[in-house]
């Protein structure tokens, strides 16, 4: 770990603690590797040994104290171990008067030794809190590092304000399953956008698919650990090319954040989890869609039943184990329950066709419940018992259609202006020109991209989880794998009912039902 430290003592040479601190990855002017230079050579000015590192990238020092940053707090809660903390610059600690005030008093307690590396006018720093001069000079650099921070805060809201306002991605933390991209939008700039990370968002689908499915949180957690699924902090850390933490592992409140989170659909996500929206009332986008609105709402619908039960879909009155998927052999139309009586006058259970629409001369078949669902039982278990589970998901389609016609008339008038340009103002219309008609033609390429399933392998069979269901799940089961059992005219008593009954599955092909996606979104 980051925060390890090397047993050796060596007599009359303080034990250093290099501490590194960075707010966002892309922020190269004070990157670890320049901060952990930085920290070497003080180490080495003062004749110390490095025991050990405190590194909390993506962290904020206005939103958190030293003892809650998870490597800091670390070696503070053990002062014994270490004797020197050294960082770069002394807002690498704090940012906070507060904070300074706390880690002064920590450090007089204990007989620490506070350096920084770059002090004012640029040389090394060290607070010695034996001193009331240290400790007024300690106030001086955190209410100067306190007010700069406080304007780079200011300055950024205004400035993800401004980029929110425009579609663009604001900055901060990526988000699972996406990364950052370059993207000329429909104005003719260009600005940041996120993209789909394909390793990733198909690992996040995988976790929808798990969750649709009915798998708990904690075996989702399990099934990512198992199976070494980056975490979210190292994924940031691939994108930004730095040290991943080989101890960084999921937990049940990332999953849950991950699998409820309205980012999955490309939306802006305030703090608090709610969608930023426009004066319209329309989602703020900034980024690409990993599902469509169909998977969102089975998601919401499963979360919804996991907090009450009894909000689950309500079951129709004349409801029945197979509704949906037996249906009449001559009409197609679902077969309904019914009460017939046996040749010793006791009474059972029936399926039977009273549909409106009936072939005229044809006559309505009836097939006994018992056998019928046995029948369904024996079937399933043959065909599909043996297999892995699947559970579809499926992905947002682009239509680029509307881009393509305003990034049209954006080349219109962009040419139309640049005849009558000269000098610098032609060539800065050129410039942009150009960008939009790099961006027009990767559109035209395909200007839509249909909607599309990704088929995902769950942990356990279909029939393993078909003996684990109650009569409605395996209804479920039955209707999510387009089983369709058409029930043959009579022939007579006798005969065992299997013979009448026909099992069939309709599975459309990920190209079929992206095309028949598409129509029915046509059609709204």
């Amino acid at each position: 770990m980051a925060h390890s430290s090397v047993p050796a003592t060596f007599i009359g040479r303080p034990r250093v603690v290099g501490a590194i601190r960075i707010s966002r990855y892309t922020d190269a002017s004070t990157s670890p590797e320049v901060q952990q230079d930085a920290i070497e050579i003080v180490n080495d000015r003062i004749g110390g040994r490095l025991i050990g590192w405190a590194r909390d990238p993506d962290i904020s020092a206005l939103k958190t104290t030293p003892w809650e940053r998870e490597e800091l707090a670390y070696w503070l809660d053990r002062p014994d171990d270490w004797d020197v903390m050294v960082w770069q610059r002394i807002d690498r600690a704090v940012r906070s008067m507060g904070d300074m005030v706390d880690l002064g008093r920590y450090a007089k307690r204990h007989g620490k030794r506070l350096v920084f590396a770059s002090g004012p006018g640029g040389g090394v720093l060290e607070l010695d809190f034996t001193s009331p001069m240290s400790e007024l000079i300690m106030l001086i650099l955190a209410f100067a590092a306190q007010l700069e921070g406080q304007t780079i805060l200011e300055r950024n809201q205004g400035a993800a304000k401004h980029l929110q306002s425009l579609g663009r991605w604001p900055g901060g933390s990526v988000p699972y399953g996406f990364h950052p991209v370059r993207k000329t939008f429909a104005d003719g700039k260009e600005g940041w956008w996120l993209g789909e990370h394909h390793p990733t968002a198909k690992i996040r689908r995988a976790s929808i698919a798990r969750f649709i499915a009915g798998k708990s949180y904690s075996a989702i957690t399990a099934w990512l650990n198992d199976s070494k699924a980056v975490t979210p902090a190292n994924h940031r850390a691939r994108l930004a090319k730095r040290p991943e933490n080989p101890e960084s592992r999921w937990t049940e409140t990332t999953v849950r954040s991950m699998l409820l989170s309205p980012i999955v659909r490309g939306y802006l996500v305030k703090k608090d989890g709610t969608v930023l929206r426009n004066s319209d009332g329309s989602p703020v986008m900034q980024g690409a869609a990993l599902i469509d609105d169909s998977t969102w709402y089975k998601i919401k619908e499963e979360d919804a039943v996991r907090a009450n039960p009894k909000l689950s879909k309500p079951r129709r009155k004349d409801a029945h184990d197979l509704l949906g998927v037996l249906v009449c052999g001559a009409c197609d139309h679902n077969m309904h329950t019914g009460v017939g009586t046996n040749h010793d006058g006791s009474k059972r259970d029936n399926f039977h066709c009273n549909s409106k629409v009936h072939r005229k001369g044809v006559p309505y078949p009836t097939v006994k419940a018992k056998e019928t669902i046995e029948y369904v039982d024996k079937e399933f278990r043959k065909r599909f018992g043996m297999f892995r589970r699947t559970q579809v998901v499926r992905v947002a389609g682009v239509d680029n259609r509307p881009e393509i016609a305003e990034l049209e008339e954006t080349v219109s008038e962009l040419s139309t202006r640049l005849t009558t340009l000269r000098g610098a103002a032609a060539d800065a219309v050129a410039s942009q020109l150009q960008g939009v008609s790099d961006r027009l033609d990767s559109l035209r390429i395909k200007p839509i991209i249909p909607p599309h399933v990704e088929e995902v392998e769950l942990d356990t069979t279909w029939g393993e989880d078909w003996d684990k269901a109650n009569a409605a799940e395996r209804r479920e089961m039955l209707l999510e794998l387009n089983v369709r059992v058409s029930v043959g005219p009579p022939t007579g008593w006798r005969r065992p009912v299997s013979e009448r009954l026909t099992f069939d599955v309709h599975r459309p092909g990920p190209e079929e039902d992206a095309l028949v996606e598409a129509a029915h979104q046509a059609s709204l």
